[in-house]
Order: C-alpha cells, then structure tokens, then sequence
C-alpha cells in the first residue's frame, strides 16, 4: 500500500468532474430527547440548507479544488435562489443547472435525532424532471469529463442514460446507489465505481441473485458478488458506520478501515463526503483502494458538523486525520463479516 498523499485543496489544472443529480431546499429540524404524548418532540433547532445528493458531492468536491459542474433543475422560486447562491459560494460551475418553469424546487424534510442519526421526507419537485436534455447539454459543451457521479434521487430512466452516454465517451462512471429502487439493477452494467452502505448492498444483492436465492454469506463475498455481477469487473466501497469501511478493487483487492473517533452531530452529509472525496482522489490518479483513507476520513468529518459538505479549510485537518488512520491487517478482515 502507498503512503497516503498529502491533502491540499486549491486550484487544480486537474481533469473536470461532472455530478448529475438533485438540488433541494433541506428543512433541517434538530430533535431533543424530551417527547410529549402524541409524538410530539421539543426540538433543539432548525435550519435551511441547500442540500440533495447532487448539489452536497459537487460543493466537496469543488472544495478540494477540481473543476466540477453540476446538472440538475431548481425551480423558479425563493428555495432555487438560495440554492443557486450556494452553488456560487462554493465554486461549483451552474452552466448545466436549469430553472423549470413548470416546477417547484425539490424539499428534503430532515430531522436529526438526539443520537445524531436521521431521516429525510423528500419531495423531488424539479429533480423528478431531470432528463437526457440537460446531460446533452453537458456532453455537447466540449468538456471532457473524466468522471460523471450520480445517485438515485433523479430517475432511473435519466442515471441509465446518463451512464451510458457518458461512459461511451470515455469518462469513468461513479454511482452512489442510494436509495436502492425497483430496477436499480439495470445501471450495474455502466457502473465502473459502485458505492453502497451495508442496506443498500444487500438490496441491490437482492436484486441480482433474485429473492428466492441465497444472499452471500458475508461481506467479502456480497463485494465479489457487486464486483463481477452484470458487466463487471468494478471498484466496489461499502461504507459501514462506525465500523468503518470496506472495498474491493476492480482488481479483487480488498481493503477495510477503521472507523475515526468523532463526535456526531450530524450524519446528513456523511455519505456524500466520502463519495466526493474518492472521486475527486482518483480522478486526480490514485489508486481507488489508496484514496480510501482520505474518502473515509472525510465521512467521519462530516460527521461532527451540520454541513453537508467539504470546504477548503479542511484540508489540514483531514490530513491528520488520514495520517492518523489504518487499515485494519488482512487477518482482520473476519470482523467485517
């Protein structure tokens, strides 16, 4: 294994990165532990972000300094200015981002728990809308592309598409399967990174070996199973909480990491750090098991706040956060399972 290499987030002459995906308005209210009857809960406090999967992996990965445009739609209200000011905030390039007319901006409902986990009432509004119009809007602008990353909060029909048409042109298709619908199965085959947590791999597994079948036995072998599966070989990352991470290069290389030690705040953006900071790592050439340390790092970063994504004041502390970190010995690797 390389030694990590050093974070620095500025400029880069590094290769563009395109994130197709969902813009919203998150409504975040922070719950206490104190209920009343009737499932009335006093909360701790409220905010408005901007938000969706889409926008929170293009801000991170802008932070670090890569060139990053997103495509997506806002609509034509309060909610689409607020996002579209945060967009600008954070460097992300808007040539590709739309306002539908015909749409309202898409919500996320989130509350936080008193232990610091969630869950999200999300109300797509214009992302429901984003279709092959706007990605041939992005592959027409004369931009090559090195990685297009999408997740499912836009409809399958559109990631499908997408994936297809980018990967012909050669870019590298990374697909955060969150959430796992009916028929996410059929964007394997595009897929050249796949990044899952523990419920989602097992749902897409469900999918491929079929609900009659035997699921893998353990986690090494539910990586197998998304790495070869549907037009494989593929990189496979299965974030795992605070039991760290686990991975599975297209190689069949396996590394796991331990979980960092942070107080939570916050797991709202967790997810779409790590999957922005392992684009943005191996779209600037590292190895995919290698820029695992830094990937896992900044989950666990954004854990302990309420921001949903990276910003380039935090480089130095997730390069000691990464130096401090391990990979768990191949002996280990039975604790996973």
């Amino acid at each position: 294994m390389n030694a990590p290499r050093q974070i620095e987030f500025g400029p880069l002459d590094g290769p563009a990165v395109c994130v197709v995906g969902s813009l919203n308005a998150d409504l975040v209210a922070y719950e206490s532990d104190t209920w009343t009857p009737g499932s009335y809960n006093i909360g701790k406090g409220f905010e408005l972000a901007a938000g969706g999967k889409g926008l929170n992996v293009a801000m991170s990965i802008a932070a670090t300094g890569l060139p990053t445009y997103l495509v997506g739609r806002v609509g034509n209200d309060i909610f689409g200015e607020f996002i579209k000011r945060a967009l600008t905030s954070g460097s992300v390039r808007q040539d590709f981002v739309t306002t539908d007319p015909t749409a309202s901006t898409g919500v996320g409902h989130v509350r936080v728990n008193a232990e610091r986990d969630y869950n999200t009432c999300v109300v797509p509004g214009a992302n429901d809308l984003v279709d092959e119009r706007d990605t041939t809007a992005a592959l027409n602008h004369g931009i090559r592309f090195s990685h297009v990353v999408m997740a499912f909060e836009i409809p399958l029909r559109t990631v499908l598409e997408t994936a297809r048409r980018f990967r012909a042109v050669g870019s590298q298709v990374v697909v955060n399967f969150s959430p796992v619908t009916e028929g996410s199965r059929a964007v394997l085959p595009q897929t050249d990174v796949l990044v899952v947590n523990e419920a989602e791999a097992a749902a897409l597994c469900r999918q491929v070996v079929g609900s009659h079948a035997d699921p893998p036995a353990n986690l090494e072998a539910t990586m197998e199973l998304l790495r070869t599966c549907d037009g494989g070989p593929r990189d496979v990352a299965v974030t795992l909480g605070d039991r760290g991470l686990c991975a599975m290069s297209r190689a069949g290389g396996v590394r796991q990491y331990q979980a960092h030690d942070v107080v939570a705040v916050s797991a709202v953006g967790a997810g779409d750090s790590f999957l922005a900071m392992l684009v943005s790592r191996v779209a600037q050439g590292e190895p995919f098991l290698d820029g695992l340390a830094a990937a896992g790092a900044a989950g666990a970063l954004a854990c302990g706040r309420r921001a949903s994504w990276l910003s380039r004041d935090d480089a130095p502390q997730l390069d000691q956060m990464v130096r401090n970190g391990a990979p768990i010995p191949a002996r280990a690797r039975e604790v996973a399972r």
